[in-house]
C-alpha cells in the first residue's frame, strides 16, 4: 500500500472523528434547559417624584458578583431538580392521633448537581424585578434521566406559598432564595398529597419516595408571599400505615 493511500486514510479517519464529535456535540445541545429567575437586586432607579417606577433610561443586564451567584445557585438547584429529583418523607397531619405534618426533602445527586455549569444569558425588566435567565445543556446521562422520570413516574401538579420576607438565612443561599424555594416545596407537597389520594384511601403514617420537577416552577410574589405552582414526576417507594407499629 503506497504511502499516499495510507496518508489519505489517515486523513479521511481524522475527518470523520472531527464530524463525530462535531455531530456529538449538536447532539448535546438538543436539549436545552432554560428558566427564568429574579434576581434580588436593589431595585432600578425610578423617576423623579414617582417611587415604584423605574426610569426608561434604566438597562436590565445579567447580574454579576452575589447576585449572579445566587442566580446561578437557585439555576442549578432547580435543574438538578428536573434531572436527578429529590427523596422526601411525608407524615400526614392527625389530630386524633396528636400528629403534626411533616414534610422533608433531600436532593437525590448533590455532588452531580454541584458540577453543573449554568450560563446567565438574557435579562428583562417587568415593573421592579429584574429577571435573569439561565440555561444548561445536559449531556447524554443526563437527558436519560430526564426521560426515565418521564417513562417510569406519576404526574402531578400544586400550588405553595411562603412568606417572601425571610428573618434570616439557614443555609448558603440567600434568604431570598430560600423563601422561593420553601414555595416550591409546599407546591411540591400538595402535588405529593393530591396522589397519595389515588394511591390509598387510609391516613398513612409516614410515606417515602422519590419524585422530580418536570418544569421549572412558575412564580410570582403576591401581597407579601412567593406563591409556586409545579409540575411533577413522583414515585411512592414505601406507605407506612399506623398498623404496622
Amino acid at each position: 500500500m503506497s504511502v499516499r493511500i495510507v496518508a489519505r486514510r489517515i486523513v479521511a479517519l481524522a475527518a470523520s472523528l472531527v464530524l463525530a464529535a462535531f455531530v456529538a456535540s449538536a447532539q448535546d445541545r438538543d436539549v436545552v434547559m432554560r428558566a427564568e429567575f429574579p434576581v434580588d437586586l436593589a431595585p432600578p432607579p425610578s423617576v423623579s417624584g414617582f417611587d415604584g417606577v423605574p426610569d426608561p433610561a434604566f438597562v436590565a443586564r445579567v447580574p454579576d458578583g452575589e447576585a449572579a451567584a445566587a442566580l446561578l445557585e437557585e439555576a442549578r438547584w432547580t435543574f438538578a431538580g428536573m434531572i436527578w429529583g429529590f427523596e422526601y418523607v411525608y407524615t400526614p397531619s392527625d389530630k386524633a392521633r396528636s400528629v403534626a405534618e411533616l414534610f422533608e426533602i433531600r436532593p437525590m445527586s448533590p455532588e452531580s448537581s454541584a458540577s453543573m455549569t449554568m450560563h446567565a444569558v438574557a435579562a428583562r425588566l417587568e415593573g421592579t424585578v429584574l429577571y435573569a435567565t439561565a440555561e444548561f445543556y445536559p449531556d447524554a446521562g443526563q437527558r436519560a434521566e430526564l426521560a426515565s422520570w418521564r417513562l417510569s413516574s406519576a404526574t402531578g401538579q400544586g400550588r405553595g406559598s411562603a412568606p417572601a420576607l425571610r428573618s434570616g438565612s439557614t443555609g448558603a443561599a440567600p434568604s431570598a432564595v430560600e423563601a422561593r424555594r420553601d414555595a416550591i416545596v409546599a407546591a411540591v407537597r400538595e402535588a405529593l398529597r393530591a396522589n397519595l389520594r389515588e394511591v390509598t384511601h387510609n391516613k398513612p403514617r409516614e410515606v417515602r419516595g422519590t419524585f422530580a420537577l418536570a418544569s421549572a416552577p412558575r412564580l410570582m410574589i403576591k401581597e407579601g408571599s412567593w406563591i409556586a405552582s409545579v409540575r411533577i414526576y413522583a414515585r411512592v417507594d414505601e406507605i407506612i400505615g399506623y398498623g404496622a407499629y
